[in-house]
């Protein structure tokens, strides 16, 4: 009887022991890690990195070949298509600015002044008859978002400081035509887009027409509905947006905003000696012309027969230009 007690203590101990156990701490498992968290930190370091890697600039390829003073143009390979009706063609853009361009067909057209003009200088005569190959030219002047993106390219590079000219890069002027603009600049953008600058012969063509008129627009004297000049506005306004002051073939702007470079090499007595067919302008000279009123310019600026010059080196507030292309 004894033994069979002790042998229930034993049972009852053990027993015992194991209930203890199992109340016991124990060790916590690990906590199960929160993915969504790990995902969102994984994003935010990738982010970083990338802002990072962004930031650090690369190497940009420069254009090889060195501008001289008269660049040979590098046209487009395949020139723009005539269209069927050089009176009514659907939009014409160029594919590395997405200017809009306008037909300037081919013939003759009345380039200088008659002697009866008011306001002529003396390099405008004599008034004369020159025949011109069609070409294609930049429907507005070339825009500070335009000449940008030459800039980002790694072909163009912008003449000042954006202290001197706060607008370049200010989005309010994106569309106002890009100032502070070099002659050999303005050829070097006209050769990254397929096409040069235009001559003396072809802005005067693109802006009177094929009869000579006095301003883009026609004989109606100068005033706000047809161009910003005169400091009517006292700085350049968004590039395209005088339809009144649109010239007989329908380009904008050609009577103010800004003087536009063209390729010439000035000449005061040019004009007396002009080639009949296609004229380049003289082979050498010390500035080049510049056609066109700029915003600060007195109206008498506006005649399309007008011819100003200017150091090619020089850029200034009041000084743009257009392309043309064959």
């Amino acid at each position: 009887m004894s033994n069979k007690r002790q042998n229930i203590k034993k049972r009852a101990a053990i027993f015992t022991l194991a209930l203890l156990a199992s109340c016991s701490p124990k060790a916590q498992p690990a906590p199960t890690p929160d993915m969504g968290a790990i995902a969102t930190q994984m994003w935010v370091d990738l982010s970083v990195q990338q802002t990072l890697a962004a930031a650090i600039p690369t190497a940009t390829q420069l254009p090889t070949a060195t501008p001289t003073l008269i660049p040979t143009p590098t046209l487009l390979s395949t020139p723009i298509p005539a269209p069927a009706d050089p009176n009514n063609y659907l939009p014409v853009y160029n594919p590395f600015d997405y200017m809009e361009l306008v037909y300037i067909p081919a013939g003759e057209f009345l380039m200088g002044a008659p002697p009866s003009e008011h306001g002529l200088n003396e390099d405008e005569l004599p008034q004369h008859s020159i025949y011109l190959d069609t070409f294609w030219i930049s429907k507005t002047q070339v825009t500070n978002a335009m000449f940008t993106a030459c800039v980002n390219a790694g072909i163009c590079n912008y003449s000042v400081s954006h202290t001197t000219n706060p607008h370049y890069l200010d989005p309010l002027y994106a569309n106002h035509p890009v100032v502070y603009i070099s002659w050999e600049m303005a050829q070097i953008y006209c050769h990254w887009t397929g096409g040069c600058l235009p001559t003396e012969a072809e802005w005067e063509k693109a802006a009177r027409g094929p009869d000579g008129a006095r301003y883009a627009w026609g004989e109606d004297l100068p005033r706000l509905k047809f161009v910003n000049t005169n400091n009517e506005y006292g700085t350049t306004t968004a590039a395209g947006i005088f339809p009144y002051g649109k010239s007989y073939y329908g380009v904008y702007d050609m009577g103010g905003n800004v003087r536009e470079w063209v390729y010439d090499w000035y000449d005061p007595a040019y004009y007396q000696n002009t080639p009949e067919r296609n004229p380049m302008g003289p082979l050498t000279g010390e500035k080049r012309v510049l056609k066109g009123a700029s915003f600060s310019d007195d109206y008498r600026y506006c005649r399309a027969s007008n011819r100003l010059s200017h150091d090619p080196i020089s850029p200034g507030n009041v000084r743009g230009f257009r392309c043309v292309y064959p």
